[in-house]
């Protein structure tokens, strides 16, 4: 008569112990994900592509035909940007709008001011959107 163990009758009824290098291998795979995880991380972070951003300092509605806007752009020093500037009326309807280039020269502390001519009277000037030429 041969004598059953516990671990015996376990492995017979849901089948057998798994192997101790399956650890291992879910270890190294982990390990793996996380390290390329953690190069795409860095990659995104310190790769990423130079970009613009524009703060308007302030706006003055001459009339309904004219309205000045005063900006400020943050962008790399020795790049060209072009902003796209627009006058809103109160209905928010874009009524002017102007593509403004800054020159790889201007220093981002400098504020720049543009006329955008409009077809009704606006309410608001926005700089929203810059990219790199």
């Amino acid at each position: 008569m041969t004598k059953t163990t516990d671990s015996d009758l376990m492995a017979s009824r849901y089948g057998h112990k798994p192997a101790k290098n399956s650890r291992l291998r879910i270890s190294i795979a982990a390990a793996v994900l996380l390290t390329i995880f953690l190069a795409w991380a860095a990659s995104v972070t310190f790769l990423a592509p130079p970009t613009v951003k524009a703060s308007v300092a302030g706006y003055q509605v001459v009339d309904s035909a004219h309205t000045t806007i005063r900006f400020t752009v943050m962008k790399p020093a020795d790049k060209d940007a072009v902003c796209a500037a627009r006058v809103l009326n109160k209905s928010y309807s874009v009524v002017g709008y102007r593509e403004i280039l800054v020159k790889a020269s201007v220093d981002e502390n400098k504020v720049l001011s543009t006329s955008v001519n409009t077809t009704e009277a606006g309410v608001t000037g926005l700089v929203d959107n810059c990219w790199l030429k």
